[in-house]
């Protein structure tokens, strides 16, 4: 079910148009009154009776490159009424358990560079997963350098003895 927000007169048509070449159907518009589906008024003023008259849309998408999930693919797609006092604790916890379902791709170092001395690379962090950074002199002995555990944000990784050390070479694991 997907409300569309658009104002006619701007490209009201073009998204009905691109949401139904994805069969989605199209179950509401605020602004047009002829629209026997309409769902709430979104501007509806709050009163003492109901101080939040506002729908609730929640729509998150898988936008990654996850093994697990196709591109693009809906995880979530609700509309609440709104109005009362609705606890969303319930739906907030289930929401994220959809989002953490979704597999990162594997991992790659990337931004290899030699800064202030010292050897730097980055790798993606990924929320809840942990990440072996191994490193070799000859590609058959690995060796533990760091482990990383449980970020969203891109990690920076430091060999502090660069010069000493200068032909070791680095991989990811996911033990």
């Amino acid at each position: 079910m997907e409300v569309n927000l658009e104002r006619s007169t701007s490209w009201q048509a073009q998204t009905d148009s691109f949401l139904g070449s994805y069969g989605v159907t199209v179950c509401g518009n605020d602004y047009t009154t002829t629209n026997v589906n309409i769902v709430r008024n979104l501007f509806a003023p709050p009163t003492s009776s109901n101080p939040s008259p506002r729908p609730v849309f929640v729509v998150i998408n898988c936008v990654s490159n996850s093994p697990s999930h196709a591109y693009r693919e809906l995880l979530v797609n609700e509309i609440y009424a709104g109005g009362s006092a609705q606890d969303f604790g319930p739906s907030i916890a289930n929401w994220r358990r959809i989002i953490d379902s979704v597999q990162a791709p594997s991992p790659t170092i990337t931004g290899t560079r030699i800064s202030n001395g010292l050897f730097e690379f980055t790798i993606p962090g990924q929320r809840g997963r942990l990440n072996r950074v191994e490193r070799s002199t000859n590609f058959q002995n690995w060796e533990t350098f760091t482990d990383v555990f449980g970020t969203n944000g891109p990690v920076t990784i430091r060999q502090p003895d660069t010069a000493g050390n200068p032909n070791h070479f680095y991989r990811i694991v996911q033990p």
